[in-house]
């Protein structure tokens, strides 16, 4: 088993809403964060400019930039490339309603651009709406479905040149799919003046040359993980899959909080190597482990909640790091 001290980088202070922090996306110049209200259906991020210098790690976010996601539903998506110099983002919409009304599941990924003050509704009777990939439960060479597609979240390698998209379908499995970021954007340019979509029921030649085998089953996955929570989801170049577990004290099938960890999939394999993540801070706290990011280190999202006598409300959110 293998013990890594998490290090503190932000804490993450005024935030538009106090909610959990689904996913932190640290970037050159700046410092993005995406939250959900309205019972998980809707999505609001904020940017701010990333400190040279921080005092005591507060990364205030008072006077930050926001945009906002109508009904674009639940997902730790959000991921930044820049195509034809324009600067994009991957973040889930179209929720699942219908199957599971409680969490609202994001079924689709959209590309967006990040807009200051823009209010974006995504509903499927109106124009307007966003450039998207959809029939995600058909990501196979062939494009015939894998089953009844429950949530879905895409991670970017760190180069650019490949999009992961990772599915769990109703019946537990984990279906993860690797396409070509160029091939696939190039496809959506051809739509994007109308909002349109990407059908991958019908691309299966964009997805990725760079493996023998670019879509692979994992069956049963939350039995492979270091507890029974799929948090945030991130793809090295090398096409190593990270993902970040740890659940809330929320009830009492749940009674206490998870240790965070991250749990590391070489392409091709069932069997994950975890990596257990500590801290002083996390001692009797109410934690949650959150969204993931590979960068030149690993970041992962903590949120704290209250614990009376389980999660009811979240009391902070911060970012820690640990080295690849």
């Amino acid at each position: 088993m293998t013990q890594v001290a998490a290090q503190l980088m932000y804490r993450l202070i005024n935030l538009p809403k106090k909610t959990v922090v689904q996913k932190v996306y640290i970037g050159d110049q700046s410092v993005y964060a995406l939250q959900l209200f309205n019972q998980n259906q809707d999505a609001i991020i904020s940017r701010v400019k990333k400190p040279q210098r921080i005092n005591g790690h507060n990364l205030d976010f008072r006077h930050a930039q926001h945009m906002t996601l109508k009904n674009f539903g639940h997902g730790q998506t959000l991921a930044y490339f820049c195509h034809q110099g324009i600067d994009y983002w991957w973040v889930v919409a179209e929720p699942n309603l219908s199957d599971y009304p409680d969490i609202k599941w994001g079924s689709q990924l959209a590309r967006i651009r990040f807009e200051p003050d823009r209010r974006w509704w995504f509903h499927r009777q109106k124009r307007n709406l966003p450039t998207r990939l959809t029939m995600l439960d058909h990501t196979t060479p062939t494009g015939q479905s894998y089953g009844d597609l429950k949530r879905v979240e895409g991670a970017l390698s760190p180069d650019k040149r490949t999009l992961l998209i990772a599915a769990v379908a109703r019946d537990g499995s984990a279906h993860f799919s690797l396409y070509d970021h160029q091939k696939l954007n190039e496809r959506l340019d051809q739509v994007a003046a109308v909002g349109g979509a990407v059908d991958l029921s019908q691309a299966g030649q964009l997805l990725s040359s760079s493996v023998a085998n670019p879509y692979i089953v994992v069956p049963a996955f939350t039995r492979r993980l270091t507890s029974p929570s799929i948090q945030g989801v991130a793809l090295s170049d090398t096409f190593t899959i990270f993902v970040s577990s740890g659940q809330a004290a929320v009830n009492d099938q749940h009674p206490q909080a998870d240790q965070p960890a991250i749990n590391q999939f070489q392409w091709g394999s069932d069997t994950a190597k975890p990596l257990w993540l500590n801290n002083p801070a996390w001692i009797n706290q109410n934690i949650e482990t959150e969204g993931v990011q590979l960068g030149d280190r690993l970041y992962v999202g903590v949120a704290f909640h209250d614990a009376v006598p389980y999660a009811t409300k979240t009391v902070a959110n911060c970012v820690y790091w640990v080295e690849k």
